[in-house]
């Protein structure tokens, strides 16, 4: 199993020019090459990364029903990620949301008040009192949002580690808030860019992405898949009772979302076990690759820029 360094420590003067090059090959810009995911493919560490982000996103949300609640479907992970880039970039209203998430195409600008009203609901935003007039309200991110936040986003950043160990000093400077605020800039930015690679994902996204505990199933599958394989393959031991009470879903609403994804073409679900057909094992596959390229993407750049702020011997980091 990867070890990170628990005694790792962020900085050019203890980085291996090796390690820093692999690194930070992986900005390759605005679009993501074919020779990336000929790269990512070839690491005989992907699949392990994978599984490993899987099962840990699993255990985080099971043991924080705020993470809980975020992971529930793509639109309430945007909102959270929209939450933490927009307070550092001219602060969190209801129309910037709207817009943010127009962009990254994964929940209607619509949904952006349903989705404040619940990030105020977990104790994540709180309204600050005073605003100019006629000028829209201003939401703030609370301490506990900050840090159960960026201890996610940690984790990210440490299942890219599997890829390129450099990324383990990333994850240490996130201490720093100011780190944090670097990598979710340039995460952002991934994903908006990844909107233009022109894979075809749309059952995806209907099927797992956008409907609640989607995901987690995902990822329940992912991780739990027989042997050390990703994609998955051969038939995965799952039971829909179990899962249900687990994301706090019905059976009922389980099942139609593995009904909908055989009407599709993606999978095989019986009583007790699910089976990716190949269709389904390319598309999951290719939407963890473009996922986790996006992550080492980010995590180049934010090495990148905290490395150089250091460099310079400037007291603090510029988010």
């Amino acid at each position: 199993m990867h070890i990170l360094g628990k005694d790792s420590r962020f900085g050019p003067a203890e980085m291996n020019g090796d390690e820093r090059a692999e690194l930070l090959a992986w900005d390759t810009g605005a679009i993501i090459p074919p020779e990336s995911y000929e790269r990512l493919r070839a690491d005989p560490n992907y699949p392990g990364a994978v599984r490993w982000l899987a099962r840990t996103m699993l255990e985080t949300a099971d043991a924080d029903p705020a993470l809980h609640g975020i992971f529930k479907d793509a639109g309430r992970k945007v909102a959270a990620l929209c939450t933490a880039l927009l307070h550092g970039s001219g602060g969190i209203t209801l129309p910037r949301l709207k817009e943010l998430m127009a962009k990254l195409h994964l929940a209607s600008p619509g949904r952006a008040r349903a989705l404040l009203i619940y990030m105020r609901y977990l104790g994540f935003v709180e309204l600050r009192q005073v605003r100019a007039a006629g000028s829209p309200a201003v939401y703030l991110p609370t301490a506990k949002f900050q840090r159960t936040y960026a201890a996610h986003l940690r984790q990210v950043v440490e299942a890219t580690a599997w890829i390129a160990p450099a990324a383990a000093r990333v994850a240490v400077a996130f201490d720093e808030p100011a780190a944090v605020a670097i990598f979710v800039r340039h995460l952002t930015q991934g994903f908006l860019n990844s909107t233009a690679q022109g894979h075809d994902v749309d059952n995806y996204f209907e099927i797992f992405s956008h409907r609640h505990a989607g995901t987690q199933i995902l990822n329940q599958l992912v991780s739990q898949a027989p042997g050390d394989s990703f994609p998955p393959e051969g038939k995965i031991p799952f039971v829909a009772a179990t899962a249900a009470r687990r994301f706090r879903v019905s059976r009922v609403h389980v099942r139609r979302l593995f009904r909908a994804g055989e009407q599709a073409g993606l999978i095989q679900f019986d009583e007790g076990a699910v089976c990716f057909s190949d269709a389904g094992r390319d598309m999951i596959e290719w939407v963890y690759a473009t996922k986790m390229i996006v992550y080492l993407g980010a995590v180049a750049r934010t090495f990148r820029d905290v490395a150089d702020t250091m460099a310079t011997g400037k007291d603090g980091i510029a988010a």
